[in-house]
């Protein structure tokens, strides 16, 4: 996992649109960084986001290894979908 995320990716991790996770931005629910190609997650956010969603639905704690690994997992499936492999 990167430093930062784009949307879709964070996405992805969330199972969300990526304009849902824009309006999440927009709205101070997500931090993020703003840039000329769009907006960028900071790595701990994603982290952060992550963990809450798997504790929230699975009422189970995971290190920050172990979510940097599902991220990965996520972002690698995903991507490979979107380009067709």
């Amino acid at each position: 996992m990167g430093d930062h995320l784009s949307t879709e990716q964070v996405g992805w991790i969330l199972d969300k649109s990526a304009g849902s996770i824009r309006e999440m931005i927009q709205s101070g629910e997500i931090e993020a960084v703003r840039l000329p190609a769009g907006y960028r997650v900071p790595r701990a956010e994603v982290l952060r986001l992550a963990r809450d969603r798997i504790e929230r639905e699975s009422d189970r704690r995971v290190s920050d290894r172990q979510l940097e690994r599902l991220i990965d997992q996520v972002i690698a499936t995903n991507t490979a979908r979107t380009q067709g492999t």
